[in-house]
C-alpha cells in the first residue's frame, strides 16, 4: 500500500511541475494581451487613439511599452505590482485618471529605445529628457 501511496504523491508531483507553470504562463500571455488591458472602461480612450497611429496592434501591443522587456522576473514582478495597483485604483477610488509614475516612465523610455535603438543611436537619450515629453502624441494622440 506504501508503494502505490507513493506512486500517486508523484504522479500529482509531476503533474503540478508540468501544469502549473503551463497555466502561469499562459494567463501571463493572455493578461498581456490589448483585449485585457483595455477591458476597463478608463482605457478603451487609450486603446481607439492608438489605433489609429503606426503603434497599434497587431505591430505593437500595450505590452511592448508599458511592461519591462529586459528579463521574464522583472515583467512577471511588475506585471503584479501594476494589476494590483490598477485593480485598487478602480475599485477604491475614481479611476478616470491614470498617472504616469517615475517607475511607468522609465520603464517606457526604455522600450522607446529598444524598438527604436537605430533611429536613436546618434540622439543623447540619457541627458535626462524622455523620447514621450516630446513625442507625448505618441501614440496615445493628444
Amino acid at each position: 500500500m506504501g508503494k502505490w501511496k507513493s506512486l500517486k504523491a508523484l504522479i500529482l508531483l509531476g503533474a503540478m511541475v508540468i501544469i502549473i507553470p503551463i497555466a502561469g504562463w499562459e494567463a501571463i500571455e493572455y493578461t498581456s494581451t490589448d483585449d485585457f488591458c483595455t477591458k476597463c472602461h478608463v482605457m478603451e480612450v487609450y486603446r481607439e487613439t492608438a489605433s489609429h497611429t503606426i503603434h497599434r496592434s497587431p505591430q505593437v501591443n500595450c505590452k511592448d511599452c508599458h511592461i519591462p522587456q529586459d528579463n521574464v522576473v522583472r515583467m512577471i514582478a511588475y506585471k503584479g505590482y501594476s494589476g494590483a495597483k490598477d485593480i485598487y485604483s478602480n475599485v477604491m477610488g475614481p479611476p478616470d485618471i491614470i498617472h504616469t509614475t517615475s517607475m511607468n516612465k522609465e520603464i517606457l523610455q526604455k522600450n522607446c529605445i529598444r524598438c527604436h535603438s537605430a533611429t536613436v543611436q546618434n540622439i543623447a537619450t540619457t541627458d535626462g529628457k524622455r523620447c514621450f515629453e516630446c513625442h507625448r502624441e505618441i501614440p496615445h494622440g493628444k
